[in-house]
């Protein structure tokens, strides 16, 4: 099962990955396009000039913290994007194709409500989605760019970060070690994979 529920992740993420890096390419979805390029050009002049002895000076510089705030304020239409695409695929699509995504389809595998084996409800497809995929760290970035200065940012990006990812590994950790390969998001939505 486990194999499976891999095999059919990866199959999702590369879908929306490639899906996702479409749709930001269009222009009118995302007017800040050029403001992002010209930032990206100063973040690759300033990554150019890093190296053993000045890596912490770099990453602690306000330029640096300014560019990076920069890109992400610039990508911000991509992030919501993202959003909307996550839940339109992993909550809409999945519900209305018998609780399977392309890559659950061809893994044969499906989600189920854990109290009857039945279908899982609208809300319990919602919050599997909001936590699997970190949906909620990602709106309080969005949110922090419009609350913090450059340098408050990166700090709080530093630790979203490091929550997501901690999240991501003990989901991880939970699918492959429990006897009911149930990760956080199946225990908290009350669902499961078979």
């Amino acid at each position: 099962m486990i194999f499976k529920r891999v095999g059919a992740y990866a199959i999702d993420y590369l879908f929306i990955f490639l899906l996702l890096t479409m749709l930001s390419q269009i222009r009118f979805l995302n007017l800040t396009y050029d403001l992002y390029m010209e930032n990206y050009d100063k973040y690759l002049e300033i990554m150019d000039n890093i190296n053993d002895d000045n890596i912490l000076d770099v990453v602690n510089d306000s330029e640096y913290q300014e560019v990076n705030y920069n890109l992400s304020k610039y990508s911000v239409s991509v992030s919501i994007i993202s959003i909307v695409l996550y839940l339109t695929y992993f909550v809409g699509f999945q519900k209305w194709n018998k609780n399977q995504t392309l890559g659950k389809k061809l893994f044969n595998i499906s989600v189920k409500s854990k109290k009857d084996d039945g279908n899982p409800s609208w809300g319990q497809m919602f919050l599997r989605t909001i936590i699997l995929y970190n949906i909620l760290f990602e709106i309080f970035l969005i949110i922090s760019l419009y609350i913090f200065n450059a340098s408050s940012y990166m700090i709080i990006s530093n630790i979203i970060t490091i929550l997501a990812a901690i999240v991501f590994y003990v989901n991880v950790f939970f699918i492959i070690f429990r006897k009911d390969n149930a990760g956080i998001h199946d225990l908290i939505a009350k669902t499961k994979v078979n």
